[in-house]
């Protein structure tokens, strides 16, 4: 499916998975160390209580930071997956959310609008089937780039009845972050 997810802990796994990472630093894990150490009267004449409270302090401190920062992140995609998307069902246009847009789906996009995913461009609204596109999410750029759809699909633009009929296998190769270049083949039926 669609749905994007760059969060990376849930309400479960935040707890381990965060101080695994915190203690992948050195500093914490030498601390860590230390305060193991200074348990055994033995070894340490200090308490422990004097490398736990700073080193709680931080991991704590750190903690909420990550929190913080994938609780944007979940805001973040949600609001990208709940975004609306038109997508060609049978000859009807039907809204959906970008999380629901399946791979082979027909979806009609308007001016400025976003889209979060891989899409051919079959038809457009303007003139030699050209479409100007900002990838600036993508990489940085904010100039807009021109595409052109193919002449074979470009009169489908307006005709909800000719584009459910449109019966396609797109055999193209493996994602890759090559933005200007794009090989495939449509075999139109």
């Amino acid at each position: 499916n669609n749905y994007i997810k760059t969060s990376k802990y849930t309400v479960l796994t935040f707890l381990p998975l965060n101080l695994f990472e915190q203690f992948q630093r050195l500093a914490n894990f030498y601390f860590l160390c230390l305060l193991v150490l200074q348990m055994i009267p033995a070894i340490s004449s200090l308490t422990p209580i004097t490398t736990a409270i700073p080193l709680i302090g931080v991991l704590t401190l750190t903690a909420v930071k990550d929190a913080y920062d994938d609780f944007q992140r979940h805001s973040s995609d949600s609001q990208v997956n709940n975004r609306k998307s038109y997508t060609l069902r049978g000859k009807n246009l039907k809204v959906e959310k970008w999380s629901q847009v399946q791979v082979g789906d027909v979806i009609r996009m308007e001016n400025d609008q976003f889209v979060a995913a891989d899409v051919l461009l079959l038809s457009t609204s303007e003139p030699n089937g050209l479409c100007y596109i900002e990838t600036a999410e993508l990489d940085g750029e904010t100039n807009l780039k021109c595409r052109q759809c193919l002449a074979e699909t470009a009169e489908m633009m307006d005709n909800n009845e000719l584009i459910g009929e449109f019966d396609g296998e797109i055999v193209c190769e493996t994602p890759n972050n090559l933005l200007n270049k794009f090989d495939g083949i449509l075999m139109w039926k």
